[in-house]
């Protein structure tokens, strides 16, 4: 083999190696029901010197560090916030796989989850596939939601106009939003924000739909759906254009 040949070869393994060093958080989805407890499980997949990190995100907002763990240590480190009563973790006796156990769920653990390790040998942090963990309730209380005519500037210019549709007082911000044109879930044009926590705790966010100007004098009736993660759907109530 030639020289060549061999740097070749080298850098393919070198490149292999370095692909392979992606945790692997699972399941990638769980639902459980308020007061049971779950379990995410994080393959590092080598056993080295760098910590791993769990984090919850709700979305539009940052990450939140629950706790980081390394097979050194005789209990993890816990985020602001967070502590042993709720969140636990543990390590395989190979010091590769590492488990986030929520104990004691409630609706606030509806949220997305990642794990983040630390490799030695590349010097790099890499962060897992996100996972979603839904605590399931029977129904939230029911979220406020209102849409809107478009405001009267949007009218003067060759834009479309814009229906807005609000939505507060929501439990989570995991949720799906649909805007529904005479029924029919419609999907041109629609664009949505994401949920951002209010000052009572609660999560609000706006749904846009961009509609032809003909609309405006038609029967058509606009009205937008909302579903929570774990919980039943709401409708707005519709709006005809031509009546407002």
């Amino acid at each position: 083999m030639s020289l060549l040949q061999t740097l070749l070869c080298c850098l393919s393994l070198c490149i292999s190696y370095a692909q392979s060093q992606t945790p692997a958080l699972t399941p990638q989805v769980g639902s459980i029901s308020p007061g049971q407890s779950f379990t995410f499980n994080c393959n590092v997949g080598v056993k080295d010197g760098w910590a791993m990190y769990f984090f919850k995100q709700s979305p539009g907002e940052s990450p939140k560090l629950i706790f980081y763990h390394h097979h050194s240590y005789t209990a993890p480190k816990y985020g602001p916030g967070m502590s042993s009563a709720h969140f636990t973790g543990t390590i395989n006796s190979a010091g590769t796989e590492y488990q986030l156990i929520i104990k004691d769920a409630q609706i606030a653990d509806t949220s997305v989850y990642y794990c983040l390790k630390g490799y030695a040998s590349t010097k790099s942090f890499v962060f897992s596939q996100s996972s979603k963990l839904i605590v399931t309730v029977d129904k939230y209380p029911e979220p406020a939601i209102m849409v809107f005519a478009p405001y009267s500037e949007d009218l003067s210019t060759e834009d479309k106009p814009i229906v807005t549709c609000h939505i507060s007082k929501m439990t989570v911000s995991l949720a799906n939003v649909k805007w529904l044109v005479d029924g029919t879930t419609v999907q041109e044009g629609v664009s949505t924000s994401h949920p951002v926590r209010d000052s009572d705790n609660m999560y609000s966010l706006s749904s846009y739909i961009a509609i032809p100007k003909s609309d405006l004098k038609g029967d058509k009736t606009y009205s937008c759906w909302i579903q929570q993660e774990g919980s039943s759907a709401f409708k707005s109530q519709g709006i005809k254009l031509s009546q407002c």
